[in-house]
This record gives C-alpha cells, sequence and structure tokens, in this order.
C-alpha cells in the first residue's frame, strides 16, 4: 500500500501542535506522517486500541494540511465510516476533518493509557528475573511448556501481576 503515494488532511493549527507534542513524546525525532503510520499498524496488530477520550479540541484558526501516507488516510476513511455517529454524539465531529483530528488525539491518549499499563523493568529487576528463570526453569518447562526466557518471564510475570491483583481484591 504505501506505493500508492501520498494524501493530505487538513487540521487546525492547535491540533496541529497538539499532535506534535505528543509525537515527540511518544517518537523523540520521528515526523507526526511516520508517527501516525506506525500507530496505524500498532493499532492493526491490537497493541492496543482507540478509546474515546474526555477531551477539548480547539478548532480556531486556518486549516494547515499535513501530508500523510495514502494508506493512513484511507484507514482514517474507514474508521470515520465506522465511527461518526459516535464522534458526531460526543465530539460534534460532523465531518471528515474534525473526525480526523479528534481521532489521531485519541489514538495518543490511548497510547498513553496502554503505556501506562506496562511493567518497566530496572536492570536489577532484570537480574532478580534471570535468576528466578534458573531457578524454576525445569518446573515452568514441565508446567507450561515453557521453552525461552521470554516465555518464562510472560508466564511469571503474568502470575505476579494475578496474585497482586488477588491481594488487592481481598484488602480492599
Amino acid at each position: 500500500m504505501p506505493s500508492q503515494g501520498y494524501a493530505t488532511i487538513g487540521l487546525k493549527p492547535a491540533i496541529l501542535t497538539w499532535l506534535q507534542k505528543d509525537t515527540d513524546e511518544f517518537y523523540p525525532g520521528m515526523f507526526l506522517p511516520s508517527a501516525l503510520i506506525i500507530m496505524m499498524n500498532e493499532i492493526k496488530r491490537g497493541f492496543y486500541s482507540v478509546e474515546m477520550h474526555n477531551m477539548k479540541a480547539d478548532f480556531s484558526g486556518r486549516y494547515t494540511s499535513l501530508t500523510i501516507r495514502s494508506d493512513v488516510k484511507v484507514w482514517l476513511e474507514e474508521n470515520y465510516e465506522k465511527l461518526k455517529e459516535d464522534y458526531d454524539r460526543k465530539y460534534k465531529a460532523n465531518s471528515f476533518t474534525h473526525f480526523a483530528a479528534i481521532f489521531m488525539l485519541n489514538m495518543f491518549e490511548s497510547k498513553a493509557a496502554a503505556q501506562n499499563n506496562i511493567v518497566r523493568l530496572k536492570e536489577a529487576d532484570f537480574r532478580w528475573l534471570v535468576e528466578e528463570y534458573g531457578k524454576r526453569k525445569q518446573e515452568y518447562k514441565a508446567k507450561y511448556g515453557v521453552q525461552t526466557f521470554e516465555q518464562f518471564a510472560d508466564v511469571f510475570l503474568k502470575e505476579l501481576l494475578e496474585k497482586v491483583n488477588a491481594a488487592k481484591k481481598i484488602l480492599s
């Protein structure tokens, strides 16, 4: 699809500034059109989904055009057809340009929400996890069919998080 060319969409200055700020946060040094390609692919692969967030967008000022790859625009148009009634109801987005702006803002907000649910490990935590892998390697291989460290980490950390969530429920 990338060989199909490029398309433009109109964005208001405040929206474009907001999107560029978010791009700098999540994809430092990357241009907004490239970030949109990556995000579209992440969403298509199911890494996260675009949820509707509460936001007030500033639609004042003259439109500025943003050049994006044509497959991104086609994807935005497909989402517009699917979601236009919901977006019109919640955001009063009664045109494709309003929808595209708010949808892209929601993409970044959804990415931020998804990133808040990621377990971040420091190097010291990683060493501890490697030691646990050494101790439990045979047990997890027999019990879960775990062959690699990555598989072990997924299963082991999932079990830990389930225990933490169970403890939260008991304590609350």
